[in-house]
């Protein structure tokens, strides 16, 4: 499978999202899976993209996340695409306070509809080699300064085209992250089902 701003992803994908207490404390995450096992694996966008094995430290591989009323989009630079997918308001509260996110991809898929318990068991077994990938973020990460204008989109970086708004990215100041409305190409952004 190969990521690509054409054509980022085959296949359907599925998202979970939560926020959890670790050992450094509460962090917001985000599971995503192929929907069904027909679907192609992850592991290949998830190398792409710079994640690592949970026996690696957990990276910080450039992942960058937009805002909106009721949708994040999770973009992987290094694979030059996003991942939109469904929120709530508490989950996407915590992360435009600052919050730590932690994003997982599967190789494997989970089924629709998943709750809590069986999220867990697919975490648990997925922390053999080769099954989940992660890497963390914030909300305050870089962007250009034509992106947080609006002048190219957000994903690829690319001006020209029909950009349309997708959200609101933030930079980082003394009182908090600023919020600032930024635009996409169509074909950039791939849509997810998010699942609980």
């Amino acid at each position: 499978m190969l990521a690509t701003a054409e054509r980022p992803l085959r296949g359907e994908l599925s998202a979970w999202t939560w926020i959890d207490s670790t050992p450094d404390g509460l962090v917001s995450l985000v599971l995503i899976t192929p929907a069904s096992e027909s679907d192609p694996g992850l592991g290949p966008l998830a190398e792409l993209a710079g994640l690592l094995p949970p026996s690696a430290p957990l990276p910080s591989p450039g992942l960058r996340l937009v805002l909106h009323t009721d949708h994040a989009m999770v973009i992987l630079p290094r694979a030059e695409t996003a991942l939109r997918i469904p929120t709530d308001e508490g989950w996407a509260d915590f992360v435009r306070r600052g919050g730590t996110v932690v994003v997982i991809l599967g190789e494997q898929s989970l089924e629709a509809g998943a709750g809590r318990e069986a999220l867990e068991r697919y975490l648990i077994a997925a922390m053999l080699p080769g099954r989940i990938w992660l890497g963390k973020t914030t909300i305050a990460a870089d962007h250009t300064p034509a992106q947080v204008r609006g002048e190219k989109c957000i994903v690829c970086g690319q001006p020209g085209g029909t950009l349309t708004p997708v959200g609101y990215a933030y930079t980082p100041t003394s009182g908090g992250p600023l919020g600032w409305p930024v635009a996409a190409h169509a074909t950039c952004p791939t849509a997810l089902e998010e699942e609980s």
